[in-house]
């Protein structure tokens, strides 16, 4: 899998105007691990607490705050986000088996296309198509 490139908050923003796309503008002090193009990741790890624990210590002694794909995201299994992860940015189409995020800021740029969506906190801001095929029963989709 390709490795991301660090950067600033203010880099992230100058390159693909997240600030203005965040609800939170973008702001948490800490570095953007930034993974240009289109992605696909294979298996249920990818943005979990241990994903997020190699690019903090690649990063050292920089905190990685924020994972920013510039493309689309194809996750072959479940997106389970870190909550250790501040915000995470796909400006294109992100597509999985299921995304669970908690109290982390999630923006897609593109579609959203899963079969199951758990968002306990709203965090989600999908700027095109939100396709789930197996709605949680719970509401939180």
């Amino acid at each position: 899998m390709q490795q991301p490139v660090v950067i600033s908050e203010q880099e992230l923003d100058r390159r693909h105007g997240t600030r203005a796309r965040l609800a939170s503008g973008g702001v948490y002090g800490c570095a953007c691990a930034v993974y240009e193009g289109d992605l696909t990741v294979d298996g249920d790890a990818w943005l979990g607490d241990e994903h997020w624990s190699q690019l903090q210590l690649a990063a050292a002694p920089q905190d990685i705050g924020t994972i920013a794909v510039t493309g689309n995201l194809i996750v072959r299994g479940e997106l389970r986000v870190s909550d250790r992860l501040m915000c995470a940015v796909v400006l294109g189409d992100l597509v999985a088996r299921a995304l669970f995020i908690f109290e982390t800021e999630f923006y897609v740029g593109g579609d959203l296309r899963v079969d199951r969506l758990q968002d306990r906190d709203d965090y989600l801001t999908v700027v095109g198509e939100r396709v789930v095929a197996e709605p949680d029963v719970t509401g939180d989709d």
